[in-house]
């Protein structure tokens, strides 16, 4: 077999990989933070409603029931997770703001 332009050990095949990198680099430098944070919010939000949805079941009357019955199907999705991240051992020291 004949070797192609640009595959060879002086070809320009490890740019676009070398250009991926930067651009990975500098997404982490400059939007990691707020990534995080908004992930973190949606992920409080989801357990927010999904306690509306099931509080009922739980003895917490929030909301409708014809309300919360029309929304079980989407909220029985993530169940599995929700459990998870719910019966996970939290530190309350690690949920107070950091002063400086």
């Amino acid at each position: 077999m004949r070797a192609t332009a640009g595959t060879g050990a002086g070809g320009r095949r490890g740019l676009p990989g070398w250009r991926e990198k930067v651009r990975q680099f500098l997404w982490g430098l400059f939007y990691y933070d707020s990534y995080r944070e908004t992930a973190e919010q949606a992920r409080k939000l989801d357990d927010l409603v999904r306690l509306m949805i099931f509080g009922e079941f739980l003895g917490l009357p929030l909301m409708n029931a014809s309300i919360s019955l029309r929304l079980l199907p989407y909220a029985l999705e993530g169940l599995p997770g929700w459990r998870e991240r719910l019966a996970q051992e939290v530190d309350i020291v690690e949920e107070l703001p950091h002063f400086d």
